[in-house]
């Protein structure tokens, strides 16, 4: 089993980021976590590349792919069923911020705060649960900080 951390991170994202970073981890809970296939995995990785690197830090759906399925290769089924747990709770949150900016226009970016789990042997990381929104800039203007 490789080495794991879990940390928060900040990060500045747009709606478009927040649509494209769940979906994507969406494809790793469901063609890597839930049911293993590398080939599906990058297939359904490809419409994200804009966000592999912010988000789980691989700058590619192959070798995202790959480090998803090696991770997983070495796990136990009840390790499998708590990472989909908290995968899908990390969606979750982003599914909410992203409504919040969907039903503000006025907002432009939003900072959060992620909680990350780090695979560092495999060198990809997940949102694995509910963050916090610091701030959101609005359009054209400044920042609210909240």
């Amino acid at each position: 089993m490789g080495r794991r951390e879990e940390y928060i991170d900040t990060l500045t994202l747009t709606k478009d980021e927040l649509y494209k970073a769940r979906r994507a981890q969406a494809e790793i809970r469901k063609n890597g976590f839930i049911q293993p296939d590398e080939s599906k995995l990058v297939e359904g990785l490809t419409a994200f590349t804009t966000v592999l690197s912010l988000m789980f830090k691989l700058p590619t759906p192959v070798t995202l792919a790959a480090g998803v399925i090696s991770a997983v290769g070495s796990m136990i089924p009840s390790e499998i069923d708590t990472l989909t747990s908290v995968s899908h709770d990390g969606e979750d949150f982003l599914d909410e911020v992203y409504d919040f900016l969907y039903d503000n226009p006025e907002y432009d970016l939003v900072e959060v705060k992620l909680p990350f789990l780090e695979f560092i042997d495999e060198g990809f990381r997940i949102v694995q649960g509910e963050g916090i929104v610091t701030g959101v800039r609005i359009a054209g203007s400044g920042w609210i900080l909240l």
